[in-house]
């Protein structure tokens, strides 16, 4: 009677374990459990990411018939992008949407994607990350996921422009001396410094007050950041030198990611590639407005020139070239760009 019994707990023991099992292998079998994913950003809810992220929770809520509920964070509630991205590779946190520059700050290897010139125009962008066979966004991808997190695709963000509070810029001598505020970054230093400007450090918590009081002349960011933080109200002077490009990145933990269904994963796959596409016109249609908003506060927003785009390149190369700047990045894909323009 003792050994039935015993037999008889075993195999429950046994049946437990392999339903155990199941839930973990993120099969189809956990589909009737209902999933909160926390997707955080440390930018405003006005932002376009934030707009687009309201019909994201929308469309996963219809599809998933209330098993996937999308709980938006904003604001970096969950701390910086280094913080935000820890935070998701543990596991603690689900989603996140930031930009590449940030990220890199946990998955160093991924910086030189935010080297000046790498990414100049659109085209750039399309053929080279958004494309899926652009061989930047593999990388990155493969890069990332080294540290528990999954790439769920890739969006717009903001190309970098300059602007300053003294003249116009349209060669590289209207720049000389010229004290410009840049991020806490040797690259950005080493590029600036390479154009004869006098690139400073300064938290982007500090960078309006700093214009304010004039202890720096410019800065380098776009009209995605700049206008929101009402910088251009002491810059008068804008050039769009679209000088690096920083793509945006939806990532998940892969903890998070293999806790789920296969229903659930093909669900929110195919809802957050209808929220990249979203987010891309909504930035879009920002710049339109903000270059407006910048021209109507008195501000004189200009192209690029010729001569400073030959000559910004130019000091770009130089920094791709600058071991003390690449020397944690991917050295295989420093070395892909290098040959690519024939520095190599």
């Amino acid at each position: 009677m003792k050994l039935k019994k015993t037999m008889v707990v075993l195999l429950a023991i046994a049946v437990a374990a392999a339903f155990t099992a199941c839930g973990k292998s993120g099969s189809s079998s956990g589909s009737g459990d209902k999933v909160t994913l926390h997707f955080a950003n440390t930018l405003a809810t006005s932002n376009a990411w934030n707009r687009a992220a309201k019909d994201l929770k929308k469309d996963l809520d219809e599809k998933s018939d209330g098993k996937i509920e999308l709980v938006i964070d904003a604001g970096g509630v969950h701390g910086s992008d280094k913080e935000q991205a820890e935070s998701c590779a543990s596991g603690d946190l689900a989603m996140v949407i930031g930009s590449t520059v940030g990220l890199d700050a946990y998955v160093t290897e991924m910086g030189w994607i935010n080297m000046p010139y790498v990414l100049h125009t659109m085209d750039d962008v399309e053929k080279y990350v958004f494309d899926e066979d652009g061989w930047m966004g593999k990388e990155l991808t493969k890069e990332i996921a080294k540290y528990d997190l999954k790439v769920l695709g890739y969006t717009s963000n903001d190309f970098r422009w300059l602007s300053n509070s003294k003249h116009p810029i349209k060669s590289q001598a209207d720049l000389k001396g010229m004290k410009i505020r840049v991020p806490e970054s040797p690259m950005y230093l080493n590029f600036f410094k390479n154009l004869g400007a006098t690139p400073t450090s300064i938290p982007f918590t500090d960078l309006a007050s700093a214009l304010q009081q004039k202890t720096v002349d410019g800065q380098d960011n776009g009209p995605q950041i700049s206008v929101p933080n009402d910088l251009q109200s002491f810059q008068k002077y804008w050039t769009k030198t679209n000088h690096a490009y920083a793509p945006a990145v939806v990532y998940i933990s892969q903890k998070v990611w293999d806790s789920m269904s296969e229903d659930q994963q093909k669900i929110l796959s195919e809802c957050v590639d209808d929220y990249l596409d979203e987010v891309k016109e909504n930035v879009n249609e920002d710049y339109k407005g903000f270059e407006k908003t910048m021209k109507d506060d008195g501000c004189q927003v200009i192209g690029i020139s010729d001569t400073l785009d030959k000559q910004m390149r130019s000091a770009a190369e130089k920094t791709w070239q600058t071991k003390s700047v690449t020397k944690n990045f991917n050295q295989d894909a420093v070395n892909k760009i290098l040959e690519d323009a024939d520095l190599k």
